[in-house]
């Protein structure tokens, strides 16, 4: 029987996503991918907790990364308005 519903976890690693994560797996409640859209912004102890959270869940926490970042758009932005 082919899967239709996959439940993907949008974790940002603040309070509120780890919340939800943990309650997930409490609940026992199937993760099909825990998922990290990295801003370039967050500080080192955002990667840490993120690193902690997925070596203490056992579950594997895809990170992505635009190839573009927030600060370059809004430099681009910027220097748009400028002209």
């Amino acid at each position: 029987m082919e899967k239709t519903i996959f439940n993907v976890v949008s974790f940002s690693g603040g309070k509120d996503s780890t919340a939800m994560l943990l309650k997930m797996i409490e609940e026992k409640i199937d993760i099909d991918c825990v998922l990290f859209c990295d801003t370039g912004l967050e500080f080192p102890q955002m990667y840490e907790h993120i690193d902690k959270v997925e070596r203490e869940t056992g579950i594997h926490i895809t990170r992505v990364k635009a190839v573009v970042l927030c600060q370059d758009l809004v430099q681009i932005k910027m220097s748009d308005s400028a002209c």
